[in-house]
């Protein structure tokens, strides 16, 4: 039964369909959001632990509002409020209220504008996939697919202030645009492709000199290659040496997994394939679906990472949120239980490697 599940799912996010529509039925603008909390594993609700996650909560989303699902890209920001951009263009913002199980002040909101009229919707041209947030200016960066683009917007979102169309982004496959973005300590923009390929190995990604929304803005390729078989759907920084990569398989055998690995900042570099170190392995009996978004907060001295699944706009899919911990590799080889013995995909690196400023 799990493989015909899979199958079918496979069938809906890879096949394109033509549907046979009736009359369109009236636009459901709600703006509520609820919440509905998950254990990590249904077969064992005790269980908390993979590889070196701490799981501290999950949560199903769901709305009435047409707009909401495709959850691609997220921000953690201040007090638990949650900044999710949709694969439609689309944003939805809630407070996590964890306690209650609620989302307080929640919106669900089309951006400002894109790289189509808002009179010409058509899905593709709003695939907005990768989302960055300066906390310092206000402004915000989202990484377009199939329109292959990167955008500025300004505070709160208001207003469009810059955009690019980067001559070596227009050569990615249609599907394979600006899945992950990265904007490192020294001013520097990482925009990672899910697909196309890079000739020294791995998958196309671009070191931009500057803001990549700026037409006159450089940028120089270099690879990525993450965990065989899985391609890259987020990317953020945990501090200014590392990043937490987050990838994704789907199979019709295997169903859906994640991986969620570590990569050196000074590994990125023009002309070279960066890698990454596998921390924690998400698939069934495991609650997954198609992860996709990803986000890093601190309570602490502890690195909270939260994970955000896109659910295709489709009835057999989910919108998750999970809640980690992510745990030094001593800690995590002394709590570890026999479950989590399966899920060590190779060593880690030390906590040194997490330390802040």
């Amino acid at each position: 039964m799990l493989r015909l599940i899979a199958c079918l799912s496979l069938f809906f996010f890879l096949v394109p369909v033509t549907y046979v529509r009736g009359p369109v039925p009236p636009a459901n603008d709600s703006q509520y959001i609820a919440l509905e909390p998950v254990a990590l594993d249904t077969r064992n609700p005790g269980r908390t632990r993979i590889g070196r996650l701490a799981f501290l909560g999950g949560w199903k989303i769901s709305s009435d509002n047409g707009e909401f699902g495709g959850i691609s890209s997220m921000l953690a920001l201040a007090d638990n409020r949650f900044l999710m951009l949709s694969d439609n263009g689309s944003l939805v913002g809630f407070t996590l209220d964890e306690s209650k199980h609620k989302a307080l002040r929640p919106f669900i909101a089309p951006l400002p504008d894109g790289p189509a009229p808002p009179n010409e919707y058509a899905k593709k041209n709003w695939d907005s996939e990768s989302f960055l947030h300066d906390p310092g200016t206000g402004q915000f960066w989202v990484g377009y697919e199939h329109q292959h683009s990167i955008w500025r917007y300004g505070p709160s979102l208001a207003r469009k202030e810059s955009v690019n169309f980067p001559k070596a982004m227009q050569k990615w496959p249609d599907n394979g645009g600006a899945e992950a973005m990265l904007r490192l300590p020294d001013g520097r923009f990482l925009v990672f492709s899910e697909s196309a390929e890079y000739s020294g190995g791995g998958y196309q990604a671009l070191v931009f000199t500057g803001d990549p929304s700026e037409p006159d803005s450089k940028a120089r390729l270099m690879g990525y290659q993450g965990p065989q078989g899985y391609k890259l759907t987020d990317a953020v920084l945990i501090d200014d040496r590392t990043a937490l990569m987050l990838h994704r398989r789907f199979t019709p055998f295997d169903g859906i997994s994640a991986i969620l690995s570590v990569a050196r900042l000074a590994d990125f570099r023009p002309g070279e394939v960066a890698t990454s170190v596998p921390v924690a392995s998400l698939k069934p009996p495991v609650k997954v679906d198609n992860m996709e978004a990803l986000a890093v907060t601190r309570d602490g001295e502890k690195i909270i990472v939260w994970i955000a699944s896109d659910d295709n706009f489709s009835a057999l899919q989910e919108s998750l949120l999970f809640k980690f911990q992510l745990l030094d590799a001593d800690d995590s080889d002394k709590q570890s239980r026999p479950e989590d013995q399966n899920e060590k995909a190779g060593a880690s690196p030390g906590f040194s490697t997490f330390e802040s400023e």
